[in-house]
């Protein structure tokens, strides 16, 4: 009975010094996902806290979220990524997360947290087994992002599509305004257009396009309506034609300030994928702003031509 006491004694002895020489004074613990997506779009997605609930989980207090018996707070945004303290009821680390490009329209999202080991055998051993549940978790809530920033729409909040340029025959005209241009301005510009279509006997084939660029003082408005047929053009109208090729296109739902937003991003969009454009982006007033008075019933199409 001795000797199988003192033979279990030396075992455990044995497995304690191993355990303790083989597992690092500090565990590494990191987990990483690979998706389509590109690093500036997964970037703005991670630093954007409207964002988090739906990427770290249920929401406990400022910043803080709760995920299968973890919290985890946002610390910071850094300039490459984010500084979460990941805790539960027995520990509480800090972690870096941060985007790394793989191809230009590939990336993955690296989670790393450095933990400092106990002395302690018995404790050393306990802290690497729950540095391997951590690790767990994070795979599992990387793969829950994964999920939400694989489609556009949660990183951009607008659906964007690429397709190709239809109407390319155009008549236009422009202005330049003091000030922002009103409603009552632009369908100014574009009831002269509709007025010298008519005349011309052509008709049109698409809803009017807008274009507001700020110059100086100024705001330099252009408007479009495509039409079917060739026309000759004078001082105040002129005839253009669209590059054929692919435009990238976005439907927006809302006033001023929600196609102001909406452009933005379709802009970080083009610029995230590495287009570039060979003519200028403008908006399809599909609502008529003088009949439809509320901004929120308003629908835009937003364009723009890339290669």
């Amino acid at each position: 009975m001795k000797k199988w006491l003192f033979g279990l004694f030396i075992l455990v002895a044995l497995f304690l010094l191993t355990a303790y020489i083989i597992i690092p004074n500090e565990i590494i613990v990191s987990a990483s996902v690979s998706m389509k997506a590109n690093t500036r779009g997964i970037y703005r997605c991670l630093t954007d806290s409207s964002k988090w609930e739906k990427l770290f989980g249920e929401p406990t207090g400022k910043n803080s979220f709760e995920y299968n018996n973890r919290t985890y707070k946002v610390n910071a945004k850094l300039f490459d990524g984010l500084e979460v303290l990941i805790k539960d009821k027995d520990s509480s680390v800090t972690s870096i997360i941060k985007p790394l490009a793989l191809k230009y329209d590939s990336a993955a999202i690296h989670w790393s947290a450095t933990i400092a080991n106990n002395k302690n055998p018995f404790k050393k051993i306990g802290q690497y087994f729950a540095a391997n549940r951590l690790r767990q978790d994070m795979n599992d809530k990387l793969e829950n992002m994964k999920k939400f920033i694989i489609q556009p729409q949660n990183i951009y909040d607008i659906n964007v599509q690429l397709t190709q340029v239809k109407d390319t025959l155009l008549v236009t005209t422009k202005d330049t305004f003091k000030t922002n241009p009103s409603v009552q301005n632009i369908y100014g510009l574009i009831t002269t257009l509709k007025n010298y279509i008519n005349t011309k006997g052509a008709k049109e084939t698409g809803y009017p396009m807008l274009n507001v660029l700020q110059q100086g003082s100024g705001f330099f408005t252009r408007v479009a309506i495509p039409i079917n047929k060739n026309v000759e053009d004078n001082n105040v109208v002129q005839i253009k034609r669209m590059v054929p090729g692919k435009i990238l296109v976005a439907e927006v739902k809302g006033g001023p300030n929600t196609v102001a937003k909406a452009f933005s991003s379709l802009q970080n969009y083009v610029q995230d994928y590495n287009y570039s454009s060979p003519a200028i982006p403008f908006q399809s007033l599909i609502t008529d702003r003088l009949t439809e008075k509320d901004t929120t019933k308003w629908i835009t199409k937003l364009y723009y031509p890339v290669y």
